[in-house]
This record gives C-alpha cells, structure tokens and sequence, in this order.
C-alpha cells in the first residue's frame, strides 16, 4: 500500500513531548515551546491528544529561533526517542518476527509514528546489499536539518534501546558535515564510513542483520498488532476527511501554495477525485486555499508582521490584491488588524 503523506495524517504529541524536554533542557519553559501551537501543556499528557505535522514544525521553529540553528541540536533531541513512544507501530515492529520484517510492516503505517521523514527499504536481490532510504523532500527547507537529524538519529536511539541491529555499514546524508558526523555516531559509525552533502539520505545495512530473528518476535502477534495499525490510520483519515487533509497540506510549507494537481498527486489519486471527494464534504479546494490565506493572515498580523510580508507568504504577487481580500474577509484593512488579537 502507499504510504500516507505525513502532513496527511494527524498524530499523537510524542514528537513534540520530546521536543518540549529538549527545550526544558535548555531553560526553555513548556509554555515557551508551544508558542503559536494552539496547544497548551495539558496537551502533552492527553493520550487521545492529536496534532498536525505543521504544529511540530511550529516547535521546530520556535527552538531554533531560542536556541540558534545548530548542528546537533536536533540528534540531541533524536536521543531520547524510544521504540515505546512511537505507540503501536512500535509493538508492531517488535513482534518481527525478524529485523527486515519488522521494517517492512512499519514502512505503511510511518503516519502513526513520530517521524516526519518517509523511510523505505531497498533490499537488491538474495545476495544484493540493503538500503535504508530515509526521503526528506516533503519537509520545509527551514525546519529540514533539524528534522532529519532528530528522525535519523532517533532512530538510532530507538533500535538501540530496542535491540535491534542493522549492522550499519555506512550513511550518505543531506546533512552537512557537521550534522553527519553526529548523525553517524548515533549509528556506530566511523568518520570515514560518512558522507555529508548527498543527494538523498541512504544508511547501508547488512543483509544479514536484516535477517535475524527478534527475540521478541511472533508472527501471530505482528499480524494482531498490523491489524490495529491498519484500523487507527483508517480511523484517523476518515474523523478529518478529505477536507482536513488538504487543510493540512496548505499549512504545511510555509510561502508555497500547491496546485489541486500537486496535492492530488501527494495523496496518489487524480484531481477529478480529489474534486469530487471535496464536494461530498462540501467544499472546493479554491475555498480551502481561502479559509488557510485568512487564517494564516490573521496569525501573522497579530504578530506585526508588515503587510507586505503577510502578502508575500500567502502567496500574492501585489499587496492590494492581498488588502482586497482581507477586506472581503474581515471588512477592514489589515493594518488595523496588526498587533491586535481580535
């Protein structure tokens, strides 16, 4: 099965409850870190609690903003996840019944998982090596390096608490040579073993890793626990609709605004689909672009962010034409709205 977008799904708060310690860490308060979430600490402690990727990303933004944009800062943060905090993929994936087997179950269900970048497995014949490729071009350039580093190196972090080898033989990373070389140490890697500045970010493994038995592995129990994945991610899609999929999308990067081709291609149908299935909710993707243009314009004027710039990230080519439709949205002008909550 395809794999869901991750701005697609919406997902538990364990990856922000980790960034939230690595910001305690730093002297950052809970409060602080949530800023511009809609979240509130309560939040953090609700099992039932679910967020959007581009919630996560707003804690992103806030730590490096506080903490400076720093290599290593999110692998520091990667070190605390857990094989338990990625909820029942994680169970999943520990009832195997073997290394590889585990992977491919999980590959599906990565939505579920706190991860934002899209892991797959390229396993080259009987003999052939092993790949594990992890892609990050759906992650803001802003947010990119602190994500890929924290999803990498937690990944390490989780395996390892876990027990669970790959006999990692080498790393091709994105990631400059500072970020590599931290992302590698998480893996057991050698300096030489490396390379910073790839074009994709690809973790050698031994195949024979992959083939080993988990000694927590039973087949009957991975189907159980596959099954249950299979049910969340359904329920999850279905109690937001299509609507709030494509709601998702257009927050996701920050100044870009996908065609309808774009985001129906991202959720692997066409757009007379995607038309189709939005008008059953009742909407169109034209209203869905103009409902998050005047939320987000509102967000960014309480903030005093200039007119211009407000026009600009929404994705206006003249700021009159941004004013008109702010008229047309508020009655007002949007300089009256600058700094003002209400």
């Amino acid at each position: 099965m395809d794999s869901s977008p991750v701005w697609a799904v919406p997902r538990g708060t364990e990856g922000v409850r980790i960034m939230v310690e690595g910001g305690l860490a730093h002297g950052m308060t809970t409060t602080e870190c949530l800023a511009g979430t809609g979240l509130d600490p309560g939040d953090l402690h609700d099992e039932t609690a679910q967020i959007w990727a581009h919630q996560e990303f707003t804690v992103i933004r806030t730590l490096l903003a506080r903490l400076g944009d720093r290599p290593g800062l999110g692998a520091g943060v990667g070190a605390h996840s857990t094989i338990g905090r990625t909820g029942v993929i994680g169970f999943m994936m520990l009832a195997g019944p073997t290394v590889q087997a585990a992977i491919d179950r999980a590959i599906p269900y990565l939505a579920l998982s706190p991860t934002h970048v899209q892991f797959s497995l390229e396993v080259d014949g009987p003999d052939g090596g092993a790949v594990l490729v992890a892609a990050d071009d759906q992650i803001p350039a802003d947010v990119r390096t602190f994500v890929v580093e924290r999803d990498l190196a937690g990944l390490a972090a989780a395996f390892r608490g876990a027990r669970i080898d790959l006999g990692p033989v080498s790393l091709e990373t994105t990631l400059g040579p500072e970020s590599a070389a931290l992302v590698g140490h998480a893996w057991g890697l050698a300096p030489d073993t490396v390379t910073p500045h790839a074009a994709r970010n690809r973790l050698t493994v031994s195949r024979q890793a992959l083939e080993a038995e988990l000694p927590q592995g039973d087949e009957n129990t991975a189907r159980v626990f596959e099954r249950q994945c299979r049910a969340l991610l359904a329920d999850r899609l279905a109690r937001v609709g299509v609507a709030g999929q494509v709601r998702s999308r257009l927050r996701h990067e920050r100044g870009t605004w996908p065609s309808m081709a774009d985001v129906a291609a991202e959720l692997h149908v066409d757009v007379r689909t995607l038309r189709r299935h939005l008008g059953a909710e009742g909407t169109s993707y034209r209203t869905l672009v103009d409902e998050v243009r005047h939320q987000r314009a509102l967000e960014l004027l309480v903030h005093d962010v200039p007119v211009a710039e407000v026009a600009a990230e929404l994705g206006y080519s003249e700021t009159a034409t941004f004013s008109r439709s702010f008229r047309r949205w508020e009655g007002v002008q949007p300089s009256r709205r600058r700094g003002r909550s209400s």
